[in-house]
């Protein structure tokens, strides 16, 4: 008898540490979320910066700080879904992914039109991120049926 009188105690001393764990891993993604904002806000301070100041080299710099930006704001809805206690899903990750390809792909392709890479390397890379790009979006093909059949 006295071993069921405990078990209200420890359900009850486990919902709170749950409902405390729950309230701090909110206060841990808030601040997550806020520091990205605050670094995307840095990043477009600076691609701002950087167009007002115009030079030769710039432009792959905007482009540069841009798209990075957009992958750090995928991040920033990543933490959102959490926040919000959404289903976990892989398409924000390859989303960033092939951002981050098309992006490498860019500034390889500027570095090139300005000579500043030689042609073999540049058509390596170019290459590279064009595969990379190719493999995620099969992923993502492949994870959305797969994510269907569960589904149903």
């Amino acid at each position: 008898m006295a071993e069921r009188d405990d078990e209200p105690k420890v359900k009850s001393f486990s919902a709170s540490a749950n409902r405390f764990l729950v309230i701090l891993d909110d206060i841990i993604l808030i601040a997550v979320a806020a520091g990205i904002i605050g670094v995307a806000c840095l990043l477009l301070a600076e691609a701002i910066s950087d167009f007002v100041f115009f030079n030769k080299h710039s432009i792959s710099h905007i482009i540069s700080d841009l798209m990075f930006i957009l992958i750090i704001m995928e991040l920033f809805r990543q933490v959102m879904r959490q926040i919000n206690r959404h289903k976990f899903s892989l398409n924000p990750f390859i989303y960033i992914g092939v951002i981050a390809s098309i992006r490498g792909q860019l500034l390889t392709q500027m570095k090139l039109g300005m000579g500043e890479v030689e042609w073999k390397e540049a058509a390596i890379q170019l290459g590279i991120h064009a595969v990379i790009v190719l493999i995620l979006i099969a992923g993502l093909y492949i994870y959305s049926k797969c994510v269907l059949i569960t589904d149903e």
